[in-house]
């Protein structure tokens, strides 16, 4: 790598004009350690003779004939390598007995009288003067940077220090002390080159350097050369605990436990098949070693075996092995007062020796037990170990905060309290604490202290948005509405803006950038330490990451429960809140959304879901990355395959939030568009469509956000259309239809589309070939089950809609026709007798009509029989109804005196009515002003205005 040899000078001065242009090449490629190709420095005008006597001392050792050939035909010859035992030597030599030129011996001499006495700047100048006739000179390069040193200005020092070292290459000390310092200014790279220069020049080969390199790559993260070195140093000292303890850490950052694992367990196997007396080649196995070895098993979910193996241990190490009997116990009773029972039922031999030995364990031990257990859902067992880090007279907060946070991840906030409450909040954990121990006081009900626990950890964190949901919760609980209302609508300004302030700690974050310090070195660090996003992550850490979203699904679902109980603004802000994170995490999630709906849900085996949410999309997302609850590709879900739930909840449970979560939206925040997406992406779940009832509660839902919406052309005409084609001749259904389009223009343009007017008459040729027994042509598949059904009547509901459909189009003798049809049978129903008539009366008024007044008096008979059907056990909503009908259809024949007393007829009715909703006076009192208007009584048709139409 090349590099800059620019100083800064803090007085102003350009300290590189100074120095003799110098073409420095270091190389910070680690591959070959022992290779000295490429580890040549400091090449100056006399180079090349300088190179030409080290390879004439190398010839006069070992004659290469072909080399001697090159030098002849004046090309440049290959190098020795540093393999030569005196190859350092003789180039020390050389250098040492360099004579120097008597202007530069006068200068340093100079130079090192200014720095004897203290005079730094006349000191730097002369040393400066002379690098610039000597640029070899190893003591003004080292001077120099010892005068940096006495300054304070360790990098200019670093740096002087490193060009001095590659004059005298050989001096291992030295690199080791330019390593150690670039260390300690964080130049990870130019230490580890540094390093290798020392092994180079060193034949011994020191096992401190190979030691600090092997440390440095791991800092790194380039545990592969780590695990490279800490090996070679293992085998140097094989009982070095330190050692093994850095190599089952690289081999645990490589996700290799196995390895970590199986290279503890032969240091135990060793260690126990030794004689006492006997001298090892492993480190001695102890309680330390076996607490590091528990660990291993805790990260892999081993909970037995890690059990065991305490067990084995101990026993070995208390002189126990044995105390066979306690493998038929399944608790820990050998390590507490409940072993007296069991040694009461030994031979008195076994029960006098047994109860000699020790059986207490460390207190690491007995909480690494009391974690097993609890891995095997052992609470008791896990309790009665941790209630001995209660009694402990040491510090172990960090076993109290440790305790505390796997019971509350299991769920058990109480016991959770006993040892989160012992953790002092001043130390590196105490936000950590502050956040668990508001959670567990949510859950118990405790909201007091919750709100406490919340207000402190935003005082900190005041961008935490979980923070203040919980917080808001609380708050309402405690009745404090106005403020809880205003965390919430803070939350939904950052879900409005998608902007927070605070990225997520658990997210993964692009490099930092630089220090301005790292830009002193002259080799650069190639990059800085992060979390590789491409990083495959093992079956334990999948398994850990997994257990950790599904204990936060649960805690937020049991939140949502509890808001349920509550219907107002408050509860159910906070319930969206809730809900749209979990609904964000479900749909991503691939698996749920197949290529092929109709294939049967088998559970979780692929990754996520590609296509995104636009509803709550940002805010949602930001929540699960803190809370680590997203799925990623890089979490394979592989060992998901249960068809009844997911995160711990059915997928009845999560239909419900999808549902509710979208009906909220709707009707609280009048989010319509947000909704009917959420529904939409609910239909493409396939554990959700292949429940015909829960597709069904989606079409519906979905339609009736079209209604709302007044997406009447597209929504509700593909919705109701569902509901159409899976209830063929349902009665209901068809009256549900006309019921779906409400009045406007484009309601009734969508109603009368030719497509409904198609599908209506292939069904109703369908009804037909049934009763006929007769196929007919352009009749529809039929798919409803007629398995004991006898049909001998005309279906008069779909009679009606196929006429209705015709006399929206004006097709009004088609229509007559279908309700004759429909009259013949039904003659005694209403709403046949009322739409006849109204048809005839129709087809009289178009201008191709033969005979106009039979057709209106055949109209009005009709309307008439409408009457006296609907006036039998009528109610006053019913008479107010037919007076204005025939009011409106005296008014559209123009007979305007008979229309004007039908409509006064329904104003007089209007104090009669008690549902608003059902009555006619303000139609019926603007039809009336329009007649008064037309003539010319416009001061009554203003005294109705004023009185009925008026706010």
């Amino acid at each position: 790598m090349s590099s800059s040899n620019v100083f800064e000078n803090p007085e102003g001065d350009d300290i590189a004009n100074d120095i003799p242009n110098i073409d420095l090449h270091l190389s910070s490629d680690e591959d070959n350690d022992d290779d000295m190709d490429d580890q040549v420095v400091l090449f100056s005008s006399s180079d090349e003779y300088m190179l030409g006597e080290e390879i004439e001392d190398d010839l006069d050792d070992d004659y290469d004939f072909r080399d001697a050939l090159r030098s002849a035909g004046n090309f440049r010859t290959k190098k020795k390598l540093s393999s030569s035992k005196s190859y350092w030597k003789r180039k020390m030599m050389r250098s040492d007995n360099r004579e120097l030129d008597p202007e530069v011996r006068i200068l340093l001499s100079q130079a090192n009288e200014a720095f004897v006495r203290n005079d730094y700047q006349v000191a730097l100048n002369l040393y400066l003067e002379v690098i610039k006739k000597d640029a070899k000179n190893f003591s003004a390069y080292k001077a120099l940077g010892e005068i940096f040193k006495r300054q304070g200005k360790l990098n200019e020092c670093c740096n002087y220090w490193l060009l001095a070292a590659n004059i005298h290459p050989w001096n291992s000390p030295f690199w080791a002390s330019v390593a150690e310092l670039s260390n300690e200014l964080g130049h990870i790279d130019q230490a580890i080159y540094c390093y290798g220069r020392a092994i180079q020049s060193d034949n011994t080969k020191n096992p401190k350097y190979i030691m600090e390199r092997a440390l440095l790559y791991k800092e790194k993260g380039q545990f592969g050369r780590a695990l490279e070195g800490f090996q070679k140093v293992h085998r140097s000292f094989p009982t070095d605990s330190g050692i093994i303890k850095n190599l089952a850490s690289v081999y645990v950052e490589q996700k290799r436990l196995n390895d970590a694992i199986n290279l503890y367990m032969r240091i135990l196997d060793q260690n126990m098949k030794s004689a006492p007396k006997q001298k090892l080649s492993v480190p001695k196995f102890g309680w330390p070693e076996l607490n590091i070895l528990c660990e291993l098993y805790i990260q892999q979910h081993s909970w037995r075996i890690g059990i065991k193996v305490i067990k084995l241990v101990a026993r070995w190490i208390q002189d126990r092995t044995a105390e066979t009997w306690w493998d038929e116990v399944d608790d820990d009773s050998e390590f507490d007062s409940r072993r007296s029972p069991i040694l009461d039922s030994l031979s008195e031999p076994q029960r006098s020796i047994a109860r000699q030995k020790l059986y207490d364990i460390p207190v690491d031990i007995r909480f690494k037990i009391g974690y097993l257990r609890l891995g095997l859902e052992q609470k008791e067992e896990a309790l009665r170990h941790f209630e001995f880090l209660l009694d402990e007279q040491d510090d172990i907060a960090d076993l109290f905060f440790e305790a505390g946070k796997i019971l509350e991840a299991h769920g058990y906030h109480e016991d959770a309290l006993v040892y989160l409450s012992r953790v002092s909040m001043a130390d590196e954990n105490g936000p950590k604490v502050v956040s668990l121990l508001g959670k567990c006081y949510l859950e118990i009900g405790d909201y007091s202290l919750a709100m406490q626990a919340y207000r402190s950890l935003l005082s900190a964190d005041p961008d935490n948005v979980d923070a203040k949901l919980a917080l808001a919760e609380a708050l309402y609980h405690l009745g404090e509405v106005d403020e809880s209302l205003q965390l919430l609508r803070d939350v939904s300004t950052v879900r409005d803006t998608g902007v927070l302030q605070k990225a997520p700690e658990d997210s993964n974050t692009e490099p930092m950038e630089v220090d301005v310090e790292e830009n002193l070195s002259l080799i650069k660090s190639k990059q800085l330490m992060r979390t590789s996003r491409s990083a495959k992550l093992s079956d334990e850490e999948k398994m850990e990451l997994e257990d950790s979203a599904k204990r936060k699904v649960l805690e937020k679902y049991r939140r949502m429960q509890r808001l349920e109980a509550a219907n107002d603004e408050v509860a159910i802000a906070a319930w969206i809140q809730l809900a749209s994170q979990l609904v964000e995490m479900f749909v991503n999630v691939r698996s749920f959304f197949p290529r092929d709906k109709n294939r049967a849900f088998k559970g979780i085996v692929l990754y996520r879901r590609k296509k995104q949410m636009g509803l709550d999309e940002k805010l949602a997302r930001v929540y699960n990355l803190y809370d680590g609850i997203v799925s990623d590709e890089s979490y394979a879900r592989l060992f998901l395959t249960s068809t009844t739930e997911y995160r711990g909840l059915s997928y009845d449970d999560w239909f419900k939030i999808f549902v509710q979560y979208a009906i909220l939206l709707a009707k609280y925040d009048k989010n319509y568009e947000d909704a009917s997406q959420v529904i939409e992406v609910a239909m493409e779940v396939s554990v959700f469509i292949q429940d015909k009832t829960k597709e069904t509660t989606l079409k519906m839902v979905s339609l009736i956000f079209g209604v709302l919406r007044g997406d009447s052309g597209n929504s509700v005409m593909t919705n109701v259309r569902y509901f159409l084609t899976a209830n063929q001749f349902s009665h209901y259904i068809y009256k549900f239809f006309m019921c779906c389009f409400s009045s406007g223009v484009e309601a009734w343009e969508t109603f009368t589309n030719y497509n409904h007017q198609k599908f209506f008459l292939r069904q109703l040729k369908t009804y037909d070939s049934i009763i006929t027994k007769k196929k007919i042509t352009g009749m529809a598949t039929i798919s409803a089950d007629l398995s004991g059904t006898n049909f001998s009547r005309e279906h008069l509901e779909l009679l009606y809609v196929y006429a209705n459909l015709l006399g929206g189009t004006r097709s009004y003798v088609s229509s007559i026709v279908y309700l004759n049809r429909a009259y013949k049978e039904y003659n005694q129903d209403p709403m046949v007798c009322l739409v006849l008539g109204l048809a005839h009366v129709h087809r009289a008024m178009q201008r191709l009509s033969t005979n106009r007044h039979i057709q209106i008096l055949q109209g009005l008979s009709y309307l008439l029989e409408y009457q006296q059907l609907k006036e039998k056990s009528s109610t006053v909503y019913d008479v107010q109804e037919i007076n204005y009908n025939f009011g409106r259809l005296f008014h559209m024949l123009g007979l305007l005196s008979e229309a004007v007393e039908f409509y006064e007829k329904v104003l007089k009715m209007h104090e009669q009515i008690d549902d608003k909703n059902y009555d006619l006076l303000v139609e019926a009192a603007y039809n009336l002003s329009l007649i008064y208007n037309i003539n010319g009584n416009s001061k009554l048709a203003s005294d109705l205005i004023e009185k009925y139409l008026t706010i």
